[in-house]
């Protein structure tokens, strides 16, 4: 039997990193600086600023909070597909929820300026990711 970290070192890094960056640079920083800017303009707008506080209310808030990890563990996977279709499986899945959690906490920690991220938000990538491969799913044993 191979050791756990033999399995890690096979996984095809490279197209997961490649496509987490995609995913990440596609849906999460968008929404980060629209909404960064849109906090520091607010008071200039009053269009504006009724619009932040209706993204901000409790339930919308919520709502979005809960879609954005999940779209983008699914958007990681469609870009995985179709960067390279053949390599994906349920390690290569794995890997790809720490490709797109690492540059992700980056993103977050360049943009506003200190990490922003809870371990509900990894688990719903992960739920995302899941989701949108689970035509992928194979058996443990080829991970």
């Amino acid at each position: 039997m191979r050791k756990p970290l033999d399995r890690l070192k096979l996984l095809p890094w490279r197209s997961l990193f490649q496509a987490a960056f995609v995913a990440v640079v596609l849906l999460a920083l968008p929404v980060d600086v629209l909404l960064l800017l849109a906090s520091r303009y607010a008071a200039q707008s009053p269009a504006l600023e009724s619009l932040l506080s209706l993204l901000l209310s409790p339930l919308l808030s919520l709502i979005i909070s809960l879609g954005l990890p999940i779209g983008l563990g699914a958007l990681a996977v469609y870009v995985l597909e179709r960067i390279d279709r053949s390599s994906i499986s349920t390690g290569s899945l794995w890997g790809l929820v720490l490709c797109v959690f690492l540059l992700l906490l980056l993103e977050k920690g360049i943009i506003l300026g200190a990490p922003g991220f809870s371990m509900t938000v990894l688990a719903l990538i992960a739920v995302g990711v899941f989701w949108k491969g689970r035509s992928h799913w194979r058996s443990y044993r080829r991970w």
